[in-house]
């Protein structure tokens, strides 16, 4: 009987200790918590008409399942980001670190990425941290491959 009235205080004690050490341990910054530094970068924002034209009807036109718009940007001949929109949302925007590209762009059948037009070249994007370039590009009707 004596032994229970030494161990179980010692097991209680033993145990507030570890609960103890385990708020102190919360409370304590951790590396892991810091943010990120954030990277300095530009934006540029690609707008589309089909036939001089922003209405969705134009875009359902020339493909079957509806298109999409495809933007492969390049540094020298290396590609560094491709993104897809909805050809009727007529813009899109892709966040980029400063420097100078170049790009593609091009109407593709949805789900497939097959071409509906020829592709556009864009030349001379020059990025600058913090600012957002406004390029327009338009598919005229003679774009289209079908």
């Amino acid at each position: 009987m004596n032994l229970e009235k030494s161990v179980f205080p010692l097991c209680g004690l033993a145990l507030s200790s570890f609960l103890a050490l385990g708020c102190i341990l919360d409370v304590e910054p951790s590396a892991q918590r810091r943010p990120r530094p954030m990277q300095a970068v530009g934006s540029l924002t690609m707008e589309w008409t089909v036939a001089n034209r922003v209405d969705s009807r134009a875009c359902s036109q020339h493909s079957r399942g509806g298109a999409d718009f495809e933007l492969i940007i390049y540094r020298g001949s290396s590609e560094v980001a491709r993104d897809y929109a909805r050809c009727d949302d007529f813009s899109i925007t892709v966040d980029l670190p400063p420097d100078d590209y170049t790009a593609t762009a091009t109407l593709v059948e949805r789900g497939n990425d097959r071409p509906v037009t020829t592709t556009l070249q864009v030349e001379d994007i020059h990025i600058v941290r913090g600012a957002t370039l406004n390029l327009d590009v338009d598919f005229p009707p003679s774009s289209f491959l079908r």
